[in-house]
């Protein structure tokens, strides 16, 4: 989709909208079943900016890595699942899967 002389992919459409409801549900403080608001918005933001800097990366290590790390949440801090994220990323780099 073109906005402007932007292009937005589906992907990059989809963590758009998630992060703005997010952001809605923070506002007026809702729950999201067991999720922490903060922690999801970061981890969208995360997702975002790991998608903008690897834009020939496979469409499904991003998704299955992503799935991952949101499901993650429910049971690690932040910080780890930011480090889980991160360490998978180099090394699939490294590896040359992605």
């Amino acid at each position: 989709m073109y906005l402007g002389p932007f292009y937005f992919d589906t992907r990059e459409v989809f963590l758009l909208l998630a992060g703005f409801l997010i952001v809605l549900a923070n506002f007026f403080s809702w729950n999201i079943l067991a999720f922490d608001n903060r922690t999801l918005l970061t981890l969208i933001i995360f997702i975002f900016i790991t998608g903008a800097l690897l834009p020939a990366i496979h469409k499904e290590a991003f998704f299955t890595v992503s799935m991952v790390a949101l499901f993650l949440t429910l049971y690690l801090t932040l910080f780890q699942v930011i480090l889980f994220y991160l360490l998978t990323f180099l090394f699939l780099r490294i590896f040359k899967v992605i």
